[in-house]
């Protein structure tokens, strides 16, 4: 995983830097699609999981397992 700073990337000026800049992204972006994706799985779970839990009613047991779950 790369990590770099937004100072890196001043305004483009030549051809040149463009061409570096879009070698840079280009590099990049299958790690950046990937982890994309990843951060878009692990949401639909937790939407999931908020859906299933507004349909119990608080003080249950069930409630109170999704909760334990969530804590941990």
């Amino acid at each position: 995983c790369a990590y770099f700073s937004i100072r890196k990337y001043t305004a483009i000026v030549s051809y040149d830097q463009r061409q570096s800049y879009k070698e840079d992204f280009n590099a990049e972006y299958d790690e950046y699609r990937s982890l994309h994706a990843q951060i878009e799985g692990t949401v639909r779970k937790f939407m999931k999981f908020a859906a299933q839990w507004k349909l119990l009613s608080p003080g249950s047991k069930e409630y109170q397992v999704k909760k334990d779950k969530t804590v941990k």
